[in-house]
């Protein structure tokens, strides 16, 4: 297997590591985690795959791609809810502030 596969698979476990961790909503790891993806990335792209890789090589990207729109669909869904929190704490401030004016 060659080095850029073997690298490929590296960045396939990361993704799916960090989907771990988002879906367990350990956002600090999943950061770790993602700056180290993100430092592998760019040494992974930073030599052109061959050609008899590159199918390969296609169907691990759409497998992280795939990975990555599930990610962000989760930090969407914990944004809006943090939203939500803090939206409920401003109004409990407001209330507050209502009755002690």
């Amino acid at each position: 297997m060659t080095n850029k596969i073997t690298d490929l698979q590296q960045l396939i476990a990361l993704s799916r590591q960090m989907l771990e961790k988002a879906e367990s909503e350990s956002w600090d790891e999943l950061f770790v985690l993602e700056e180290q993806r993100r430092a592998l990335i760019g040494l992974f792209f930073s030599e052109p795959v061959q050609q008899q890789y590159a199918e390969d090589v296609s169907v691990g990207i759409q497998s992280i791609m795939t990975i990555d729109r599930k990610l962000m669909e989760l930090g969407l869904r914990k944004k809006l809810e943090l939203e939500q929190t803090l939206h409920q704490i401003d109004q409990g401030k407001k209330a507050v502030k209502a009755y002690t004016d």
